[in-house]
This record gives C-alpha cells, sequence and structure tokens, in this order.
C-alpha cells in the first residue's frame, strides 16, 4: 500500500494501515493475502490504497465493472460516504449510464474521442440536446418485463476512431444529419444553463 513512508516510524505506518482499512471496512481482513480476499474487498483495498496520499481529486474508471451487483451497491456507497468524509471530488468514468445517473452531478458524454455534451446531471437524462446523447439513453433497457419501450436503433457506418470523417464524427449515424454535418466540425458551444453541445444548429434536439 503505497504511504508518505519518509521519516515515519514502524508504529506509525501501522496506525496508518489501520486507518485506511478501517475507512473502506476492512479492518477485520488485515491479516489476509491477496489471494485470499474477494473481488469486493480487493476493490476495497484499491480504494484505501488511492486515498492513503489524502487527495483532493480521484480518478475512478471503471470501480464496479467487474463486480456482481450486491457488491457494486456496496462499493458506490463507499465512495459516497468517502466523498463526504474527505471532502473529495471524483471523475468518473463509465460505460454504466445507471451509476453515472446516481454518483455525478455534471456528466460529459463522448463520441470516438470528441466531445459531444456536457450539461447537469438531471438535465442531461432528462432532456438530451444532442442526437447521440438521446440514443444512448434511448438504449438503455427498462428493468420491467411489463413495461415495452420504444426504441428506434441507430443504423449506419461506425466509422474508426484511428482515421474519423470530416465534419461531425456522428453524422454517419446521425437521423438528423445534414450537408454542414458533413463538411463542418461543430464545435462545444455554451447553450446556457450550465449545458455545452457540440452540434450545428439544425441537429440540437428541441
Amino acid at each position: 500500500m503505497p504511504l508518505l513512508l519518509s521519516g515515519v516510524s514502524g508504529s506509525q505506518r501501522q496506525a496508518r494501515v489501520r486507518e485506511l482499512l478501517e475507512a473502506v471496512d476492512l479492518t477485520d481482513r488485515a491479516h489476509h493475502r491477496p489471494s485470499q480476499l474477494s473481488g469486493g474487498q480487493q476493490q476495497r483495498i484499491g480504494v484505501a490504497r488511492a486515498i492513503s496520499f489524502r487527495p483532493k481529486m480521484l480518478i475512478l474508471d471503471e470501480p464496479t465493472s467487474s463486480l456482481d451487483v450486491s457488491v457494486r451497491a456496496q462499493i458506490i456507497e463507499l465512495l459516497i460516504d468517502l466523498q463526504k468524509e474527505l471532502d473529495l471530488s471524483y471523475i468518473l468514468i463509465s460505460h454504466d449510464l445507471s451509476i453515472i445517473r446516481y454518483l455525478s452531478d455534471r456528466v460529459a458524454v463522448m463520441y470516438l474521442g470528441k466531445l459531444v455534451e456536457v450539461a447537469p446531471t438531471k438535465a442531461l437524462f432528462d432532456s438530451p440536446l444532442h442526437p447521440y446523447t438521446k440514443a444512448l439513453l434511448e438504449s438503455v433497457p427498462v428493468p420491467d418485463p411489463d413495461v415495452r419501450k420504444a426504441y428506434v436503433p441507430l443504423v449506419g457506418e461506425i466509422p474508426s476512431p484511428v482515421d474519423p470523417p470530416p465534419g461531425c464524427r456522428f453524422h454517419t449515424r446521425c437521423p438528423r444529419a445534414t450537408d454542414e454535418c458533413r463538411r463542418e466540425e461543430p464545435q462545444l458551444v455554451d447553450r446556457g444553463g450550465g449545458r455545452f453541445v457540440a452540434c450545428h444548429p439544425r441537429g440540437i434536439l428541441d
């Protein structure tokens, strides 16, 4: 576990380790080897290592992707608790929109390496402005077999991220694409209310 060791006594190191394990609810696993820890416990160790330097910000890259549903919920609650206790800011990177919606204050949506929309979480989920954001949210399944959800899948060719097309990178799949979209790359424009959209005016959703 990475610690600030210079000038620190052995007893101080042990105290710091106990403090970190307590912070992630692993005090009773202090003497376990890595192979004796479950996936969720190993994730908690990863969190303990990350906060050991007392950072102000953490980058969470798919923090729950390898965990089952029950353990995933525990890790999310741990992250929320630590955020409050340690006054942390998070940059969350995830394909799981439910976790993004639950954890995030603001969301940035990317397509082929370009930002297409940035907005407060509620505003983005309630009324997306970019066609790709809308399609992304509509693709999320409804967890109720009795509820039918209208969904029109995107068609068209997915461009290569190594050799993206000219203009807007989404135009090959966008149902609202125009000649302008095919020629000119749209810039991220302030739409008010903390919202930014990279889309030509005819493509922005009402």
